[in-house]
């Protein structure tokens, strides 16, 4: 005979966003301090220096600020945030990862977010260490001015982290192979319309991150520049792309029929 308790129907339980953004955050961050995560880390630091070391000479400020802007911030930033990005949640739709998503309180648009804001703030203080190596190669090379150069860079690379972390999470939940729609937006997007001489190329987003770092550090870009608006304006402009990426990402996720690990075979 069954119990008055086994007859009643089971207690939902309703979404808690602190406590759901706290196990997210725990969970990302462990992966980030994983060794296999943090291993390849000293390389990378190590290549960036040789390159900055080989590349700019004492004194040659020039040569420094087209370097760090145009390569640094402009190119390599972007590609490291979008893999990272798109791998990170990737990795959430592997088989078992999404069965423990499917099966927590946690609404599908929350979890995107909540999962691109934590992705966030591991990522950027793991790319702080990039722009200390770039700023220490500055002060070995004698470059005048880093007090005004490194905060502009700083500025401008969290910005690019927030707009091609946020396409790296779109590409990866609208299809599996987010490396080739990352590949067509970046030759379309900002190798085509970025590097035109008309309005058009503010589409790119690291169009306007580097006539913004240009503009705040005062120096010359290698290819005019079209009318120039307010440092906030740029800024708002990153954040909104950043932002609306996101949203659809959370619209695109909260529709998909996902499949997790098969049953094992009793």
């Amino acid at each position: 005979m069954n119990s008055p308790a086994a007859s009643l129907p089971a207690t939902l339980v309703a979404p808690n966003a602190r406590h759901a953004f706290g196990g997210i955050w725990r969970l990302t961050a462990r992966r980030f301090l994983a060794p296999r995560q943090l291993l390849p880390l000293p390389f990378v630091l190590a290549i960036l220096a040789t390159l900055a070391v080989a590349v700019v000479r004492d004194g040659h400020d020039k040569v420094f600020h087209s370097w760090t802007t145009e390569f640094y911030l402009a190119f390599l930033i972007p590609v490291l945030a979008f893999l990272s990005g798109g791998g990170a949640f990737r990795d959430e739709l592997k088989a078992g990862a999404i069965d423990y998503i499917l099966t927590r309180p946690i609404r599908r648009p929350m979890f995107i977010v909540f999962k691109f804001l934590a992705h966030q703030a591991c990522f950027q203080l793991l790319c702080l260490s990039g722009l200390a190596v770039v700023a220490g190669v500055g002060v070995f090379r004698h470059i005048p001015d880093l007090g005004s150069t490194i905060p502009a860079l700083l500025l401008g690379q969290m910005l690019l982290i927030a707009a091609f972390s946020a396409l790296g999470f779109l590409c990866a939940v609208a299809t599996s192979r987010y490396l080739v729609a990352g590949l067509f937006y970046g030759v379309v997007i900002e190798a085509g319309f970025g590097n035109t001489p008309i309005q058009i190329n503010r589409l790119s987003m690291t169009h306007q991150v580097r006539d913004l770092v240009y503009r705040l550090t005062a120096t010359t870009p290698p290819m005019p520049s079209d009318p120039q608006h307010a440092a906030w304006v740029t800024i708002a402009i990153v954040l909104a792309f950043a932002a609306v990426l996101v949203a659809v990402a959370a619209a695109v996720f909260s529709f998909q029929e996902l499949a997790g690990a098969r049953p094992t075979d009793a």
